[in-house]
């Protein structure tokens, strides 16, 4: 065991224990052209049979490691991010080029790749996976490649090497002024749980899943203000499942205005009511948007509210992630500064907040400019 040199090459022994099924004694040979090569793969399959994570790159598979990664990665995921990643991976990298050896992958694979998703489906006219896809897939793949570096199954990550998709930014729809005000009082005079929620979107910035996570004790009617402490997400497999912010900031007080708390307060008051009168306890009562029958209120159903709301409304269909970048569009417009919206909204930094929400900020530099030049030369 250990390293001895060959003739012109250095041969690397290292013991990995029995194997679960057959008992046998099992080792991983290596031969490399030099000592510090030598040393340097002893170290490396010395702390796989250590660790536990026996991955040979010269007979495992893409297919395999992704899989052993995804494993590992699982307990530190949200479930959605999960099922992202895993659906990225296993329906359109693994098909693809699941089958190379994890040494034998090399950048003009996953260049390949990128090209073969980007065309598939264009002989029946379907086109391939979109730019942003693209780009998801290579993040999720060059993460997955990175962990192989650090657990040293891989010398580098190939994916480095790789030009990344670059999609074009989404474009960003937002309400005017005079159609939020439109789109309030449509949600008022319907007077629904459904329109509740879309008043405190409007009115506040949450997230569909941070909205539907919301309980009675994250909210003060006396202070005006809503905390967020976690989001709710529906899955296929799973069902309704809580989950954390997923950063620090994430996890915020938002103070509201006069008509988010009216809304609330009228909610909380229709809740207790509807209550008593059918003697029925919700199943759910500590949230705060809940289905007629006291359940998880149902994003799809929301969503559809929303969309027959927009409709009453005589208002442009946009999604209801929409009310988010109206609420911080607006806010912005009004001259609130960037690092109060971004507080508002949960981001993990300002420059998440300049980089989606640029559209905004020419014309507040123009207004920035006449104001100082004005107060400068005493000119109205």
């Amino acid at each position: 065991m250990g390293i001895r040199k060959r003739g012109k090459t250095w041969l690397v022994t290292v013991e990995l224990g029995r194997d679960a099924a057959t008992g046998k004694r099992r080792r991983a040979y290596v031969t490399v052209a030099s000592k510090r090569d030598a040393e340097r793969e002893e170290a490396r399959l010395r702390h796989q049979a250590a660790t536990g994570l026996d991955l040979e790159p010269t007979r495992i598979t893409v297919a395999e490691y992704l899989q052993h990664w995804l494993d590992a990665v699982r307990p530190n995921l949200a479930p959605t991010t999960y099922l992202r990643y895993e659906g990225l991976l296993r329906h359109q990298v693994m098909p693809h080029i699941g089958v190379i050896r994890l040494s034998k992958l090399r950048p003009l694979h996953v260049q390949h790749l990128y090209a073969r998703l980007h065309e598939a489906g264009r002989a029946d006219g379907r086109g391939g996976l979109s730019p942003r896809t693209l780009l998801h897939v290579h993040r999720v793949l060059s993460e997955a490649l990175e962990q192989a570096v650090r657990w040293q199954i891989v010398h580098r990550n190939v994916c480095q090497a790789v030009e990344a998709p670059q999609p074009r930014r989404a474009e960003i729809r937002v309400l005017t002024p005079e159609q939020a005000r439109r789109l309030l009082e449509v949600a008022e005079a319907d007077d629904s749980v459904y329109g509740h929620a879309v008043i405190l979107a409007l009115l506040s910035g949450l997230r569909l899943g941070e909205l539907l996570g919301l309980t009675w004790q994250d909210v003060d009617l006396e202070r005006g203000r809503v905390t967020v402490r976690r989001a709710l997400q529906h899955l296929a497999s799973d069902g309704p499942v809580f989950r954390e912010p997923k950063t620090a900031r994430g996890h915020r007080t938002i103070p509201l205005g006069p008509s988010a708390v009216d809304a609330l307060q009228r909610l909380r008051y229709r809740q207790m009511e509807k209550s008593l009168a059918l003697a029925l306890a919700y199943r759910d009562r500590r949230l705060v948007f809940v289905s007629p029958q006291g359940t998880h209120l149902s994003g799809f159903a929301l969503r559809r509210a929303f969309y027959r709301l927009l409709l009453e409304a005589g208002l442009p269909r946009i999604r209801f992630h929409d009310l988010r970048h109206t609420h911080a569009s607006l806010l912005l417009a009004r001259g609130v500064h960037p690092k109060i919206v971004s507080e508002r909204l949960g981001h993990a930094s300002i420059a998440i907040t300049l980089d989606i929400y640029s559209h905004v900020l020419p014309n507040l530099q123009e207004e920035a400019a006449r104001d100082l030049d004005v107060w400068l030369s005493g000119r109205p």
